[in-house]
């Protein structure tokens, strides 16, 4: 055979080929012409990849984590990037709750610096005892970065808003409300969410003291027992409407969490606190808006409403706020304008948009030795997600490191 011969034979095999191919193959043969035309000298390049984290004193910041991976795979969809999430937990030092506020400050900052000093573009401090000490953290990043984009995002002045959002409904319904801050013995005493929810409606708050429940400790290695708070806050406000503010801590609930007590147990002990809640309300009030105001407690989000339910009955509609939703749509709204500009300029085929989702799940990283229980919480709460890499690491401490500063 000639070479022209053996040409024609070629070409004549290459065009019967081609001929076979699918409407499938020819659409697969489309996206990834379209991919590659996207990295052409005169279009825009990928956006530089998004690396999130989020910060808490234990594993109740990863539902936060969680919730930015929704948004995630929307951005995913629509921006030439790539994103990356992390949350991290530091359990060695939890409960920051029964914590005075400059050891909070010290945890939070390094759990914080941390963060960043792994990759992190933006962190998130999902945990609402390490927020009420946001002004000191915010310092000890803009110091360690200084002139340095760094952004750390609390989640207070979020929180606050959609509960006067929704007390705002009922308002508009009848002249008193309820709102039940559930949170940790820190945040209560920090007074941060009734005195920022009196600036959002223009007037003062008259504040109640404390009452103070002492309890045997579930997890005895951090003492014999612990002090649970009830405290009662008014809002009064113009038309002779009123807010009562109800602060909640049940003290036992994050170890119980985070130290895998007994299911059994738990719902024991959600059932005896919320029974101290009812105690100390008017008879026959009934929340209108409950906050969890520590990203611990919607672990128990099933038992809580049972027991509200039972113990505080009414004919209304409790409305409760997740925080980790919150901080979604923050992210959302972050990342988009980080991202103007690069716009996908052609769809991504599914199986390229299951790769970058399937890379942005939230991996784990915390301080203490509970990588099993960590692992089983990760797995009770979202059964049908890939298992987290849970790593184990310093990420901060109260007390000197050898001959060396506290770090």
């Amino acid at each position: 055979m000639s070479w022209i011969e053996h040409l024609r034979a070629q070409a004549s095999g290459l065009v019967s080929r081609l001929q076979r191919r699918t409407l499938v193959g020819l659409t697969a043969a489309l996206v990834a012409f379209s991919a590659l035309a996207q990295a052409l000298p005169g279009l825009p390049p990928p956006a530089a990849p998004l690396r999130v984290a989020t910060f808490d004193s234990g594993f109740g910041g990863y539902l936060t984590a969680k919730s930015i991976e929704d948004s995630a795979a929307q951005l995913l969809r629509d921006y030439d990037t790539a994103i990356t999430i992390r949350h991290y937990g530091d359990t060695a030092n939890l409960p920051y709750g029964e914590k005075t506020p400059a050891q909070i400050a010290t945890l939070g900052s390094a759990g914080v610096l941390r963060a960043f000093e792994q990759g992190a573009d933006m962190v998130f401090i999902a945990c609402n005892t390490a927020s009420t000490q946001f002004a000191a953290i915010r310092k000890a990043v803009d110091g360690a970065y200084p002139g340095k984009e760094k952004p750390v995002v609390s989640i207070i002045d979020a929180s606050a808003s959609e509960a006067k959002r929704l007390l705002d409904l009922r308002l508009a319904q009848r002249p008193t409300a309820t709102f039940v801050i559930m949170a940790t013995p820190a945040t209560v005493r920090a007074m941060v969410y009734p005195r920022q929810l009196a600036i959002l409606y223009g007037t003062t708050l008259k504040e109640g003291a404390p009452k103070v429940f002492t309890q045997a400790r579930w997890y005895r290695s951090k003492g014999a027992t612990l002090d649970s708070l009830v405290q009662k806050n008014e809002i009064d406000l113009p038309g002779g409407r009123h807010i009562d503010v109800v602060q909640f801590a049940p003290a036992n609930w994050v170890e119980l969490i985070e130290h895998g007590a007994d299911p059994a147990l738990k719902q024991a002990a959600v059932k005896r606190d919320l029974g101290l809640l009812a105690q100390q309300l008017s008879k026959g009030t009934q929340p209108d808006v409950i906050g969890y105001f520590c990203t611990h407690y919607p672990i128990f989000d099933a038992s809580i409403r049972t027991e509200v339910a039972a113990q505080l009955p009414g004919t209304r509609e409790t409305s409760y706020i997740a925080q980790g939703a919150l901080m979604a749509r923050i992210f959302q709204g972050m990342a988009e304008a980080r991202l103007k500009g690069h716009l996908r300029t052609a769809p991504l085929a599914p199986e390229q948009l299951r790769t970058l989702v399937t890379a942005a799940r939230a991996n784990i990283t915390i301080s203490g030795q509970n990588g099993p229980v960590t692992r089983q919480l990760a797995a009770t709460m979202f059964p049908n997600d890939p298992a987290p890499v849970v790593t184990e690491e310093d990420l901060g401490r109260l007390t000197p490191v050898g001959a060396g500063a506290p770090k």
